[in-house]
């Protein structure tokens, strides 16, 4: 099923296991995490934003990343975590259904985004990968833009703070087994992130 994209890249987390803040700048294979990820999307979405922390970050991001067609939004509310960033991606987009994804995840693959988007369309508010053993992927998930922001501005109120959290919030969420994404990414790299040094170095060409 054809339909308009946004693909919402969260960029405004810190790096502690980094000796730098940004985990966006961070290189592999002499790119910044964020620019791979913008260009392993590039051929699915119709809108890419990038929500950054502030307008410093943002400045930072615009001299570092090819892609001058982003959007870029900025935290409006603060101590909120990545979904202060989702709030604002969210509040911004075009379209009614985005891709949330965080910017260490080099190795996204397009055709399982496009294949989250295809289950999305079938007539649910979020459609969230779930490993065998119940860990879910809410940083790798499409979602449809008005459930979701009704669902942030709730958690607002009541204090939660967790991506995990929000879900309970929507009504029609269908959590994917990754074993069907398998057929189209066999090591299902599309998961794999980067948050130790270690992890870097071993995702080098």
């Amino acid at each position: 099923m054809d339909m308009q994209k946004t693909v919402l890249i969260l960029a405004g987390g810190k790096s502690l296991r980094f000796q730098y803040s940004d985990k966006c700048f961070i290189s592999l294979n002499n790119k910044p995490l964020l620019q791979h990820v913008i260009d392993c999307v590039s051929n699915v979405a119709d809108e890419i934003i990038v929500a950054a922390r502030d307008e410093k970050q943002g400045e930072q991001i615009r001299d570092v990343i090819d892609n001058k067609e982003i959007r870029l939004v900025f935290d409006s509310v603060k101590g909120f975590g990545p979904l202060a960033g989702i709030l604002s991606g969210f509040e911004r987009a075009t379209y009614s259904y985005a891709l949330v994804i965080g910017c260490d995840m080099p190795f996204v693959n397009g055709r399982v985004v496009d294949f989250l988007f295809d289950v999305a369309a079938t007539g649910y508010d979020a459609v969230v990968p779930r490993w065998d053993n119940g860990m879910v992927e809410p940083l790798h998930a499409v979602y449809r833009r008005e459930p979701m922001l009704e669902a942030i501005r709730d958690a607002e109120k009541t204090g939660d703070k967790k991506i995990f959290e929000i879900l309970s919030y929507i009504k029609k969420v269908e959590f994917l087994s990754v074993n069907q994404l398998k057929v189209i990414d066999p090591n299902l790299k599309t998961f794999m992130n980067i948050n130790t040094p270690d992890e870097l170095k071993r995702s080098q060409i």
